[in-house]
């Protein structure tokens, strides 16, 4: 393919409407920002369906690709621009099928430390989530009536690429309910309201934590469901932290709990 100059090219339109949430579902297709980002999805074995680059750019990074017959597409400088997101760009970016996973298909240890997310709005919090996630040993995120899609290239970028390493599973409440049961898995819900400080919380075993949308936290479903209800300690005026800074503390205090 000859190198693309034209900002009206039909394939750049429709990389670049995949920034958009409904090309997205559309097409099954995403962006990955980024050569750290793409390095990761290479090594998960995510599915390539094209590479955009700037000649010079990121050269063995496109070499690698080129070995692995990935379908790369030379770019000028004015397209790539266009392209990426905001202001700073590497040189390269991929366009990828969205990885999808279901319950029957998910495979965990006998006593896993795993995550579940309930109407997440904000792209930058589920992509720190997810890799502190991918931090503290969490082996699988189950996420609950989403408000942005895991794979927006925004989480994706905000999670450094972790996004791909680990399974992650969309399903309603009662699905990731009843597979919690089904795997005696037991729940720990966090909220402002919680039962018991979070340290005071017994890790050790087969846990899963769950945590609620930024403004509203969690409905009444998981606190219902749950074993036991966690809280974080507040001193001062604010009665609530970010969600991503509440699910790294409490991540950490299991991963401290688990640990030999």
């Amino acid at each position: 393919m000859e190198k693309i100059t034209s900002l009206q090219n039909n394939l750049v339109k429709k990389v670049q409407a995949l920034r958009e949430a409904h090309e997205r579902r559309e097409t099954g297709m995403t962006i990955v920002d980024g050569v750290r980002e793409i390095k990761r999805a290479l090594d998960a074995g995510i599915v390539f369906d094209k590479v955009i680059y700037v000649h010079g750019s990121q050269e063995a990074l496109i070499a690698q690709l080129f070995a692995d017959k990935v379908d790369l597409v030379e770019v000028s400088s004015n397209v790539m621009e266009k392209l990426s997101y905001g202001e700073r760009h590497e040189g390269v970016i991929a366009v990828i099928k969205t990885p999808q996973l279901a319950l029957k298909n998910l495979k965990l240890s006998a006593k896993p430390l795993v995550m579940v997310l309930e109407s997440l709005q904000k792209p930058g919090n589920l992509g720190a989530i997810l890799r502190t996630c991918d931090a503290a040993g969490v082996e699988a995120v189950f996420v609950c009536d989403p408000k942005t899609d895991v794979f927006n290239p925004n989480v994706i970028r905000s999670s450094t690429g972790t996004v791909f390493n680990i399974p992650i599973v969309c399903e309603n409440h009662e699905g990731i309910f009843a597979y919690l049961r089904s795997k005696k898995i037991k729940i720990c819900s966090a909220s402002p309201v919680g039962q018991k400080v979070y340290t005071k919380a017994d890790f050790k075993g087969a846990w899963a934590l769950v945590l609620g949308s930024e403004d509203k936290g969690l409905s009444n479903f998981w606190p219902l469901a749950a074993d036991v209800t966690v809280k974080i300690p507040m001193k001062g005026k604010a009665d609530s932290l970010n969600v991503s800074i509440s699910a790294a503390i409490i991540l950490y205090e299991a991963l401290r709990q688990r640990q030999p």
